[in-house]
């Protein structure tokens, strides 16, 4: 076998002999100084050979001092804080795909409440209730003990609270519509929720008639006529326009106090002014929940805003709100001729009680066209009532049966008359002044107990006898 004894290879040979004889630490393990890869490397390391020449089977550089004979221990050592990055990169990609998750859940949320936000808009242009909540005013007062209670007692029967919602169906919008117009609060259109329950012939112990209860005087000082025949009282489109008049005239003595305006509307402006006039002398506050008014006006405010609580926010009351058309339920129109409204009910098809009930004002079913020439219909069946009351010969004068009718029963009427409650009255010494008994006054006057106040009126039974003791 011949040997290979290139110039470089004896050159590099005879410098490690060199180098090993003086102990000097080489690039070159001393126990193989001929071997041709230990040499190669020696070459490179003092630049006689190009690094370009390495050999495929090239091996990684281990310093002499770090070098063993071990080749496990000559590899690469594990990195410890491999699984930590790992569990980091992860946590990293768990947090990107939850906020992605995050952007899209609210990104879904805010298309749903612009999709909410306008289907309400579009349901307040057809559902009257919205315009109602829309026109609300009044201060919250909810946390009024009295205001609280009533909340609690109309809220146990929700039934009920349905049922006067769609009996107003009908009067909703021509009073919502009047509100509106006169910039007054929609609360408002509640009060006959608590005067009547919204019946146009609702009567109170007291005289007051209609749907916003107008005693008699008045009914008369705001323009709404009484006949034998006609009471504009129960013309609920007449009686509306009186109710709103009072009570803007009440809100212009008070100052803008509409709690003490529907006080004055229930009990008398003078009573409301007396009781403030008693608490300013007497250093008192002067607002509605200081002042000593009577029971029943000290529960009719809480009533009122106890239905509003309960109208604005029905859901929380189990109380399930239909919706009312926001359009008008009722039809006017000029008749200038008396009208028998049961006959023009049947000729159009229609029920009779439909149509007196929205007339109840005629208190005989007949027109009177010398104190009203209008006539209220229901809208679905205008058309053909229109056409049945056009069809139709006028009726008999009702105003001139009815004043013969009250001069024959005039003797009757003259059975009974009336007695002012004054201070220090009771039943017993009212009785025994005018001849008859408790039990006798206490049946025409529809009372349960004995208790009377003073200004109270009583209808009391003539007698034969009169005691003057």
């Amino acid at each position: 076998m011949k040997t290979n004894h290139s110039p470089i290879r004896v050159t590099i040979t005879f410098i490690i002999s060199i180098l090993s004889i003086y102990g000097l630490p080489t690039l070159v393990s001393a126990q193989n100084p001929t071997d041709d890869q230990s040499i190669l490397n020696a070459a490179r390391a003092l630049g006689v050979v190009n690094n370009a020449a390495r050999t495929p089977q090239q091996q990684t550089y281990i310093p002499r001092t770090q070098a063993t004979n071990n080749p496990a221990a000559n590899r690469v050592k594990h990195d410890p804080y491999a699984a930590k990055r790992q569990q980091i990169l992860r946590q990293n990609a768990a947090r990107r795909k939850a906020h992605q998750q995050r952007i899209q859940q609210l990104q879904r949320q805010q298309y749903q409440k612009a999709n909410l936000q306008r289907t309400q808009q579009q349901n307040s242009q057809h559902n009257l209730w919205n315009r109602v909540y829309q026109g609300f005013r009044f201060r919250d007062y909810r946390h009024q003990p009295l205001v609280k209670k009533y909340t609690r007692e109309f809220s146990r029967s929700p039934q009920r609270i349905q049922q006067l919602a769609d009996r107003s169906s009908d009067y909703l919008f021509m009073v919502v519509n009047e509100l509106n117009r006169r910039r007054m609060p929609t609360e408002l259109a509640l009060l006959p929720f608590v005067e009547s329950a919204y019946k146009n012939v609702a009567f109170s112990h007291a005289g007051a008639a209609g749907m916003w209860q107008f005693i008699p005087a008045t009914g008369r000082r705001y323009g709404l006529k009484q006949t034998r025949s006609y009471d504009a009282r129960l013309d609920s489109h007449q009686a509306t326009r009186a109710a709103l008049d009072y009570l803007q005239q009440l809100n212009r003595e008070f100052k803008g106090d509409w709690l003490l305006s529907l006080a004055a509307y229930n009990c008398g402006e003078y009573r409301v002014h007396r009781e403030i006039a008693k608490n300013r002398s007497r250093g008192k506050r002067t607002d509605y929940w200081s002042l000593d008014l009577p029971r029943e006006t000290k529960q009719y405010v809480p009533r009122l805003l106890a239905f509003k609580e309960i109208y604005r926010n029905p859901s929380a009351y189990q109380v399930r709100l239909r919706g009312i058309p926001n359009s008008p339920a009722l039809a006017r129109i000029n008749v200038n001729k008396p009208v028998n409204l049961r006959k023009a009910a049947a000729r159009a098809g229609v029920p009779a009680d439909k149509l007196l009930a929205l007339n109840s004002g005629y208190l005989h079913g007949i027109t009177t066209p010398r104190y009203s020439n209008k006539i209220t219909l229901p809208r679905r069946y205008a058309g053909r009532l229109h056409k049945a009351i056009q069809s139709l010969p006028p009726a008999k004068d009702v105003h001139n049966i009815t004043a013969r009718k009250y001069a024959k029963s005039r003797g009757k009427r003259s059975k009974f008359r009336y007695h002012k409650v004054r201070r220090g009255d009771n039943l017993f010494r009212i009785a025994r002044k005018h001849g008859t008994t408790v039990k006798r006054i206490k049946r025409l006057n529809k009372m349960r107990g004995n208790k009377i106040w003073p200004g109270k009126r009583l209808i009391i039974a003539k007698s034969s006898r009169r005691s003057y003791s």
